[in-house]
């Protein structure tokens, strides 16, 4: 069984106030990667800037390479249209130096960086390569031609060379324009500078890094006042639990889903029993929750009695509230020891039965002579049959003797059993029942007063309540013995004296009414009718405690009395609850 003794530690104030160092690594981890991304985003700009830079001077370039083949194909052209006219040898050579530069610009046009920016290059490169071809044909044979056969072949060559005039002058034309529009849109981008963004970027990057370094410190005062928060709380926690260890009173917090004990109070372990394993503990909460079996935050209070291993009885009144315990939603038992109080009670309740047997002395002696007398008479005409020798008769009158005998002998039970002292043990008790044995022993007072009691039950007659049966015997005797003596200090007429008990049930409770005809209850008095010594009558004839009595024991039932004032008289109204079906208290048990 989890039973709770300890103490938790409180935190100190200089614990709560210290900041964790993760708190602080958490917070340079977050500017450090702000400052980080911030400075990625920066150099990424700035090599994007300069890239962008660099791709404007390629295209600018290829504009230049596509210049350059073109003219190196002019310088070709001119020295070949020379060396035709005069092929002398420094001629050739400067022919062979210019092819070979033309050679070398145009695989510049395709195959270089700035080459491949030319708008539609790649539909020029074939050609373009057997020029190359055709030049390099024309070098690798020079070398064993004659002079004649040399001038015929730079004659061929150049006029194989002017068809490749218009192409280059093609992708110039298309270079320059391509260089025009870059240009148009550099110009363009230099007029909307990018300080603009930069600058925003940097404000941006800023203000992030004041927001991270505020949060950060927003997040660090909340985190001491949670610390301080929980430091307090431990503070409470550890204070309520010395105060429920010092009040005298039951405190017990069960947890309803396993069926466990989770604290017990040193109070009730001096009550029940000192050991929380023992089968005891079982037994008291299998009663607290049949009375308490409501635990919610609006429940209302139960009495009980509870029987020890030593075979002491103790009587509990107290109730059940829904409760956070050890961070579970729990049960709170808080119970009062009410044994010397309800000794109390019940030492009154057994005075004010003797006083009013005191009362009804006359009345049960009167009661008690008229068996006496028919007794008597019966005995008289025995012995006179038995001197005239008649025998039969005799049997009739001792069938007679017998039978006065048996009533004296109810008389005297109903006595003895209204002046027994009560248990404080509660027991099922068939309701119909407890209502006749009260009649029956104010019955001749009524007779005797002229007052007519009607009774209406309206539930089965083994309907049955949870109580102490003489006890509610009780308070059915006390209303009806108040009806009477009403009666007595009004100037009703006895034709008019009634009484009426009747009865309904449901499923969640049964309701017993108890009206007269008696004039009803003072106004003045009728909200304070069931405090102590509140009373209409003279003072040598009541002591104003049976009504408080009557309510303290409805109560112990876990039901309610109301007092009101009906059409010519008083009405009081009994309500009790239904016990559950057995079979549930044996499942509970």
């Amino acid at each position: 069984m989890g039973v709770w003794f300890g103490r938790s530690k409180p935190l100190t104030s200089s614990s709560s106030s210290k900041v964790p160092a993760w708190s602080r690594t958490l917070t340079i981890v977050l500017v450090v990667t702000t400052l980080g991304m911030f400075a990625s985003t920066a150099l990424l700009y700035w090599q994007q800037e300069r890239s962008r830079q660099a791709l404007a001077v390629s295209i600018r370039t290829s504009g230049w390479v596509a210049y350059q083949a073109q003219l190196e194909l002019v310088k070709s052209l001119a020295a070949l249209r020379i060396a035709t006219l005069d092929p002398s040898a420094s001629e050739v050579d400067n022919v062979h130096l210019r092819l070979a530069i033309l050679r070398s610009r145009l695989p510049l046009l395709y195959d270089s960086e700035e080459g491949r920016l030319l708008p539609d290059i790649e539909n020029y490169a074939s050609l373009f390569k057997r020029y190359e071809n055709l030049i390099d044909d024309f070098l690798d044979g020079q070398h064993t031609q004659n002079t004649f056969e040399m001038r015929g072949e730079m004659e061929r060559l150049a006029n194989e060379l002017d068809d490749l005039l218009p192409p280059l002058q093609t992708v110039l034309q298309s270079a320059i324009a391509y260089n025009d529009e870059i240009y148009r849109r550099e110009q363009e981008l230099a007029n909307n500078s990018a300080i603009v963004p930069l600058s925003l970027l940097f404000l941006s990057g800023g203000l992030l890094i004041v927001f991270l370094f505020v949060q950060t410190v927003r997040d660090r005062n909340r985190l001491l006042a949670v610390q301080e928060a929980e430091a307090e709380a431990e503070v409470v926690r550890t204070n309520l639990r010395a105060l429920i260890e010092a009040i005298p009173a039951v405190v017990i917090v069960y947890d309803t889903a396993n069926r466990q004990i989770s604290f017990i109070n040193g109070f009730a372990l001096a009550l029940i029993n000192p050991s929380p394993d023992h089968p005891d503990w079982q037994r008291f909460m299998e009663a607290a929750q049949t009375v308490l079996s409501t635990c919610s935050q609006s429940s209302g209070w139960g009495s009980f009695t509870f029987q020890r291993e030593d075979g002491s009885i103790i009587a509990l009144r107290g109730s059940c509230r829904s409760v956070m315990w050890e961070r579970r939603p729990q049960c709170l038992f808080a119970l009062g020891d009410t044994t010397q109080i309800q000794d109390a009670e019940y030492q009154i309740m057994q005075a004010a039965k003797l006083s009013t047997l005191g009362e009804m002395a006359s009345a049960i002696a009167h009661e008690i002579n008229q068996p006496l007398a028919v007794i008597r008479m019966a005995a008289a005409n025995a012995r006179r049959h038995l001197a005239n020798g008649e025998i039969e008769p005799v049997s009739a009158k001792l069938a007679r003797i017998d039978e006065q005998v048996e009533r004296a002998k109810r008389i005297t039970d109903q006595v003895r059993r209204y002046g027994r002292k009560p248990s404080l043990r509660s027991s099922r008790f068939p309701l119909s029942r407890a209502i006749d044995l009260a009649i029956g022993f104010v019955a001749e007072q009524y007779r005797m007063a002229s007052i007519r009691l009607n009774l209406d039950l309206d539930f089965s007659p083994d309907a049955e309540v949870e109580g102490e049966q003489t006890l509610f015997e009780q308070v059915i005797v006390n209303l009806l013995l108040n009806a009477r003596d009403a009666f007595e200090m009004s100037d009703i007429p006895e034709a008019a004296r009634a009484v009426s008990i009747s009865g309904t049930s449901s499923e969640s409770d049964i309701r017993l009414i108890v009206e007269d005809t008696a004039g009803g209850i003072p106004t003045e008095i009728l909200s304070d009718i069931f405090e102590p010594f509140t009373t209409t009558k003279p003072d040598d004839k009541g002591t104003g405690l049976g009504l408080s009595l009557s309510r303290s024991i409805v109560r112990k039932m876990s039901g309610e009395i109301v007092a009101t004032n009906v059409p010519g008289g008083a009405c009081f109204t009994i309500s009790l609850p239904a016990p559950r079906p057995l079979e549930l208290d044996r499942s509970a048990a």
